[in-house]
């Protein structure tokens, strides 16, 4: 019996019910300033890479209501097949559109978990008095926390998915490569037995 690795992920991360509550708390956060946020990582990519592969404004659009939809579900705490779903579209929304892993992957969601990490600090203020602001600070840290460990999970499911669909193509390619392999050999075996046949006829 293979492991769960959903449960062994949610579990290595810490993934408990104070974490989802807290996500939760954050979603009408993470619809408010995510727009912007994704809208300024693609003007970065365009900036940087001209030819990156990131799709025209329409496209491009549509990838960020996929990511929003994507947020929507980390907002409600929720990291079963459909987030597991929603990663491997967002995937190969940008394998199809010919996206380096490191824009997608690694520069995305490095960007937007510190441009998150500097909404907070502006969306909750610390008070005057001692316990007020030991309380601001105490939720400043759990937003944190739980934006650091989402990004943690999302990284590790896309690198995953992407190690999957390159590994599924290899073995595609490989299948292929046997496969005209094995027509080749038919040819040649056929053309070589070609003459003796003629021989036996004209004889």
């Amino acid at each position: 019996m293979s492991p769960d690795w959903n449960a062994i992920r949610l579990d290595l991360l810490g993934v408990d019910e104070a974490m989802r509550a807290t996500l939760r708390e954050m979603r009408p956060f993470f619809a408010r300033v995510l727009p912007d946020i994704l809208a300024r990582f693609y003007d970065k990519v365009r900036q940087y890479d001209p030819s990156c592969g990131i799709p025209g404004e329409d496209a491009m659009q549509d990838a960020i209501r996929m990511q929003l939809q994507h947020w929507n579900l980390i907002g409600g705490g929720e990291f079963g097949l459909a987030y597991i779903s929603s990663i491997a579209r967002f995937c190969e929304l940008n394998q199809r559109a010919g996206v380096a892993p490191q824009w997608y992957i690694g520069c995305r969601l490095m960007f937007v978990a510190d441009q998150l990490i500097r909404a907070v600090e502006t969306e909750v203020q610390v008070p005057d008095g001692v316990t007020a602001a030991q309380a601001a600070r105490d939720k400043k840290a759990e937003m944190v926390k739980a934006i650091a460990k989402a990004n943690m999970l999302d990284t590790e499911y896309m690198v995953a998915h992407c190690l999957g669909a390159n590994r599924e193509a290899r073995n595609d390619s490989v299948t292929d490569a046997g496969d005209r392999f094995r027509a080749s050999i038919t040819l040649l075996m056929n053309a070589s037995s070609e003459p003796e046949r003629s021989g036996r006829a004209v004889a």
